[in-house]
């Protein structure tokens, strides 16, 4: 069977399942106890932008 890199896996890059990853990637920052406070808060906002912008391009 042939590799075909331009193709998508329907299950793997669906959006809607990525933005809930990085919603919940953004809850475990606010608690990973191997960064300090402010950039605890900074992972957490990245990963709510990103999850926003996904969300934002489903609509």
């Amino acid at each position: 069977m042939r590799s075909d890199d331009t193709q998508l896996d329907l299950y793997r890059d669906d959006p809607a399942r990525l933005a809930l990853a990085y919603r919940t990637a953004a809850e475990i920052a606010l608690h990973d106890p191997h960064w300090r406070p402010a950039e605890q808060k900074r992972r957490h906002d990245n990963y709510i932008a990103e999850a926003a912008r996904i969300e934002a391009a489903l609509s």
